[in-house]
C-alpha cells in the first residue's frame, strides 16, 4: 500500500493520534478531514481507504453518501471505523455504514491488513481491477485484454475506469458527461454514446462488459 493515501478523520484522542502516526510510519500519505462533505473534493482512485475514529451515526451516513456521490472507484473505497472503546460495538446503526472496523488497541498495521484484504476481494489488488481477461492497471493507466495492451483514448480509459469501479451500478449519461468531461463541457450526452460505442468495439471481442440501461444510461456487468 505504499504510495497510496488514506483519508483520516480523527477524534483528538491518544488512540487517534497513535493510529495516524502508525499509518504514516507504514508509508501511507494521510490526508486529514473534519467534515464528511470534504470527501467530495479530495477523493480519487489513489486512496486506499477512508478511516473515521469513533464515528457517530450522522458522520458515518454523511461519509457514505459523499463517497457514493463522487461515484466511480471512490464509491468502492473501503470505509473503515476505528473504535477507541469496545462499548461502541453496540452502535449497530452507525457500524452498518462501514465496510469493516478495528477496536482499540487495533493498530495501523491491522487497518492496512484489513484494507488490503477488502481490496483483493473486490477485484482490486494494488491499483489493478481484473474482470476475466480484461485488466485495468490504474498505476500504468493501461488496459490489457487477453494479454494484449489496448489503445484507448484518455476519455475511453476514464469511462471504462468509472464504470468498472462499480459493477452493476447504472450511470446516467449526464453523470458520465459531468464526471469525465466536466461541468463546463458544452457538448451533449451524444458524446457519451459515441465514446461508449468506440470503447465497446475495443474491449468486447469475446464477451459483453458494458450494458445499455434503456432510459437511463450504461452499466458495467462485472464478473
Amino acid at each position: 500500500m505504499n504510495d497510496e493515501s488514506i483519508a483520516f478523520c480523527g477524534d483528538g484522542s491518544d488512540y487517534s493520534a497513535s493510529l495516524e502516526e502508525g499509518l504514516r510510519d507504514l508509508g501511507l500519505t494521510v490526508l486529514g478531514f473534519e467534515k464528511s462533505d470534504d470527501l467530495e473534493t479530495v477523493l480519487d482512485d489513489s486512496f486506499a481507504a477512508v478511516l473515521i475514529v469513533s464515528p457517530h451515526v450522522h458522520q458515518a451516513r454523511a461519509a457514505r453518501n459523499a463517497m457514493q456521490k463522487v461515484g466511480g472507484w471512490a464509491s468502492r473505497i473501503p470505509l473503515m471505523a476505528a473504535l477507541r472503546d469496545a462499548g461502541l460495538l453496540s452502535e449497530i446503526e452507525t457500524l452498518k455504514y462501514f465496510d469493516d472496523f478495528v477496536v482499540s488497541p487495533g493498530t495501523a498495521l491491522e487497518v492496512v491488513s484489513r484494507v488490503r484484504i477488502m481490496g483483493i476481494r473486490r477485484g482490486r489488488e494494488g491499483n489493478v481491477m481484473a474482470f476475466d481477461d480484461l485488466v485495468i492497471n490504474m498505476d500504468a493507466h493501461q488496459v490489457v485484454l487477453a494479454g494484449k495492451p489496448l489503445d484507448l483514448t484518455y476519455k475511453e480509459y476514464e469511462l471504462l475506469k468509472m464504470l468498472a469501479a462499480t459493477p452493476g451500478r447504472a450511470y446516467t449519461r449526464e453523470e458520465l458527461l459531468k464526471s469525465i468531461w466536466g461541468y463546463d463541457y458544452f457538448g451533449g450526452t451524444r458524446t457519451v454514446d459515441v465514446h461508449i460505442r468506440r470503447l465497446r468495439a475495443k474491449i468486447e471481442t469475446s464477451r459483453q462488459y458494458i450494458e445499455t440501461v434503456h432510459g437511463v444510461g450504461y452499466r458495467f456487468t462485472g464478473k
